[in-house]
């Protein structure tokens, strides 16, 4: 096979939208992303809690199917936010 200057610059654009698509994918990478954001408000630091993520990736997979905005009555509680092409809805 010979070399291609156009297959190289496309292989190369390949790999680097790989490594941005996988730049935030570990449970640390959110915390911090999430802890930079608090820190500029004057909030002290969270952690990740792995019973907490387990029931929220259950209650997620619940949901896959309707996608509905319901709460899951479970302990912890949530946050639930709606958009849509004519506004938004928060729950």
């Amino acid at each position: 096979m010979e070399y291609s200057p156009k297959l190289a610059v496309v292989v190369l654009l390949a790999l680097a939208s790989a490594m941005a698509v996988t730049a935030q994918n570990s449970e640390q990478d959110f915390v911090d992303a999430h802890n930079a954001a608090r820190a500029d408000v004057g909030l002290g630091e969270v952690t990740w809690d792995a019973t907490v993520a387990a029931f929220a990736q259950d209650y997620a997979d619940q949901r896959r199917g309707d996608c509905q905005l319901v709460h899951s009555g479970g302990q912890y509680g949530e946050n639930l936010y709606g958009g849509g092409g004519g506004g938004t809805a928060a729950i």
